[in-house]
Formats: structure tokens, C-alpha cells, sequence
């Protein structure tokens, strides 16, 4: 099976969280969700070697990307309160090297969806399977 079908509950939780920062702000590119997922596996990666993980430099919709991702990594981390959801059952937390694995698989479908699909190649392709 492969890596975005064993984890596509995660993967779509995490664009969700960019999808809905660029449905209140349709001016936003593929760009500031690739600085997004870039800036949330720095910030883990840091947390994983025991390192104090710094905020990133990021501001107007890159931040606004980040500060949506960061708090949807954190609900699958299972460290925050989540999304209002229909489901009864809870969302069991997921490791933190799976966390870094899906923003890292993210942050290659931005460069595939920019690359073939243009400025919001991605946000488009995404926005289609996310509710």
C-alpha cells in the first residue's frame, strides 16, 4: 500500500487546514502552503532531536497557513481540541515521526500540482477532495 493511501486521513486533515485559509483568502498560492508545510516540518523536526523549536519567520498568508496547519498537527498529535467533527468516535493521536512523514509528502504535492497545474495548481487540486 502506499504512504498517501495508509495515511489519507491524516494527510486530508492537514489540507484541510490550509484548504480553509485559502477559501477565506482566494488571493493565496501554492506557494504560501509550500512555506507552510516547509515552516511545520522544520518546527517537528526540531521538537523529534530535542531541540527547541523555534517559530518560524513567516508573516501575512504564509503565517495565516502556518497557524492553521500547526493547530491541525497539533489535534492529530492529540495535544489540542479539534475541528467540530459529525464523528463520535475520537481520532486516535498519530507519532510525531508519521507527522513530519505526511507535511514532508505534502510539501512534494505542491511541487507536482504547482508544476502541472500553475499558482494554485495545488490549492485547486486539493480543494476538489476536502470539504
Amino acid at each position: 500500500m502506499k504512504f498517501a493511501e495508509e495515511n489519507l486521513y491524516v494527510l486530508q486533515n492537514l489540507e484541510f487546514a490550509i484548504v480553509t485559509v485559502w477559501r477565506a483568502h482566494p488571493e493565496m498560492t501554492d506557494y504560501s502552503a509550500q512555506r507552510a508545510y516547509e515552516a511545520a516540518r522544520q518546527f517537528y523536526r526540531a521538537e523529534q532531536r530535542g531541540k527547541p523549536a523555534a517559530p518560524p519567520a513567516l508573516t501575512g498568508l504564509d503565517a495565516a497557513a502556518f497557524e492553521s496547519l500547526q493547530a491541525m498537527c497539533e489535534f492529530r498529535l492529540g495535544r489540542a481540541a479539534g475541528p467540530p467533527s459529525d464523528l463520535n468516535e475520537p481520532i486516535p493521536p498519530i507519532p510525531l515521526e508519521k507527522l513530519i512523514a505526511c507535511l514532508q509528502e505534502l510539501a512534494k504535492s505542491v511541487e507536482r500540482h504547482t508544476h502541472s497545474g500553475g499558482r494554485q495548481g495545488y490549492l485547486q487540486f486539493i480543494a476538489q477532495f476536502v470539504q
